[in-house]
């Protein structure tokens, strides 16, 4: 579970904001949405909505939890800058680091994880675990000015009662390369077994629990689980059906394809890379996908998702995927992290969910969530600006967010509707548009009647 996101000088974030998913003990409602926290009184929000106007920083709080995410898991080459992308509008955030700080919960253990890095090297990094309110270092990692790295280990690496840490205490004397975390270098070094029972889950948080999900996400995960999970396939027809799509059930497709049909594509140079007795998947963004496989020969498949419809006289018709409605394909893409979640704890961040998607739709995918889902540790992040979620009879108050671009400077607050006063029988969505919780456009005195009467100005 995730308890915050903390970020400093990332694209609109200039001062540190905080996503906190920690329920206000003011807020008596919706008590079944909440799950427990080791060692802890408070408890876990498993829903964070997040409105804003165009350009006010919804996006850029993805952006900055898959860039935290690609540090970890994927890493930086050695000849390449971190990527990192500060504020751009005044000097001196430009020259100064990055700051993103993560507080989650896994294996019964709760993780602070945290690092500060400019263009080229990491600064900074810490990782410890919180008990009983006090921080227990597992390490703490700092860059110094002739880029030396210098981790030192906290009492989590180098007392056995935490577990066998010995192998990650000997990757600590070896050191990691400047632009890249000491996490990753645990990942890439080191098999799970040998990591040690706290490393292994600070990473497996990453890797198995936090899937980020952008607008324009390609569909290989939705083919992969129609080729190799029936009971994802069955579920994901079952909501199809009941959603009035049309689609009875998806299908794919596999055929072989020849490499030389890929001359002049990346994906040669991919498999070129890939090492022998290993396979990879390639997306396109048509949602088929390239499934290869290097052995003594390369297998190049192409899976190809089909959707079947039936006919009145029960008569199946099948479609190529690409041809069903912009809503519909959106919706299939969206039901992987519904039925995973459902299945085990995890977290899914969505910009943009309501994309192409049916109001109706859009919330009914949430409440499906909240009543599969709720308390029992798995959770659910999402942008949006259809106001049906503010709605207290679905959300509570903690869980409603706003990002508002602050003028004159153009940097983004995060602020929760739980900082405000408000009635229980307030129409919250209407109140929104009347600029009462601030993040919405501005609009000029000099703009059309009708539409001052959609947006009021407020000089």
């Amino acid at each position: 579970m995730l308890l915050s996101f903390t970020i400093k000088n990332f694209r609109s974030f200039r001062e540190e904001q905080t996503l906190s998913m920690l329920a206000s003990s003011r807020q008596p409602d919706h008590e079944d949405h909440l799950s427990s926290i080791p060692d802890d009184e408070n408890k876990a929000l498993p829903v964070a909505v997040i409105y804003g106007a165009n350009g006010a920083g919804k996006s850029n709080l993805v952006k900055a939890l898959a860039f935290l995410e690609n540090l970890i898991v994927r890493g930086t080459d050695l000849r390449k800058a971190i990527g990192r992308r500060p504020f751009l509008l005044d000097n001196y955030s430009l020259n100064q680091p990055t700051e993103l700080t993560v507080q989650f919960v896994e294996d019964g253990r709760v993780y602070i994880l945290g690092c500060r890095v400019n263009d080229k090297l990491v600064e900074a990094e810490w990782l410890s675990l919180l008990r009983e309110g006090k921080e227990i270092p597992v390490y703490e990692r700092l860059t110094n000015g002739n880029e030396e790295v210098i981790i030192e280990p906290g009492p989590v690496l180098k007392d056995e009662t935490w577990g066998d840490h010995r192998k990650a205490l000997a990757l600590t004397k070896v050191g990691v390369l400047p632009n890249q975390l000491f996490l990753h270098s645990v990942a890439k070094s080191l098999r799970e077994q040998d990591q040690g029972p706290v490393l292994a889950g600070a990473l497996r948080w990453f890797t198995d629990r936090l899937t980020v999900i952008p607008p324009n996400a390609p569909f290989s995960l939705l083919a992969r689980l129609v080729t190799q999970n029936q009971s994802f396939t069955d579920f994901a027809g079952d909501f199809l059906r009941k959603v009035a799509t049309g689609v009875d059930r998806l299908r794919v497709d596999t055929t072989l394809v020849d490499e030389g049909m890929l001359a002049g594509s990346n994906v040669l140079n991919m498999i070129e890379d890939l090492p022998s007795g290993e396979s990879a998947s390639f997306s396109n963004p048509d949602g088929t996908e390239l499934i290869v496989e290097k052995g003594e020969g390369t297998k190049v498949q192409l899976r190809t998702i089909k959707s079947e419809h039936l006919t009145a006289d029960g008569v199946r018709v099948t479609l190529p995927f690409s041809e069903e409605s912009d809503g519909t394909q959106r919706l299939a893409h969206l039901l992987p992290a519904l039925h995973a979640i459902c299945q085990k704890p995890g977290l899914f961040v969505i910009d943009e969910i309501d994309r192409s998607l049916h109001p109706l739709l859009a919330k009914g995918f949430v409440r499906a969530f909240l009543t599969a889902c709720a308390g029992k540790g798995s959770q659910l992040i999402f942008t949006t600006h259809e106001t049906a979620f503010l709605d207290l009879e679905l959300l509570r108050r903690d869980e409603i967010w706003f990002a508002n671009k602050r003028e004159p400077i153009g940097a983004t607050d995060l602020y929760s509707l739980a900082e405000y006063k408000v009635r229980t029988d307030l129409k919250i969505d209407k109140a929104y548009f009347q600029g009462r919780f601030e993040a919405v456009p501005p609009i000029e005195p000099q703009s059309p009647d009708w539409v001052r009467q959609i947006l009021p100005f407020n000089p």
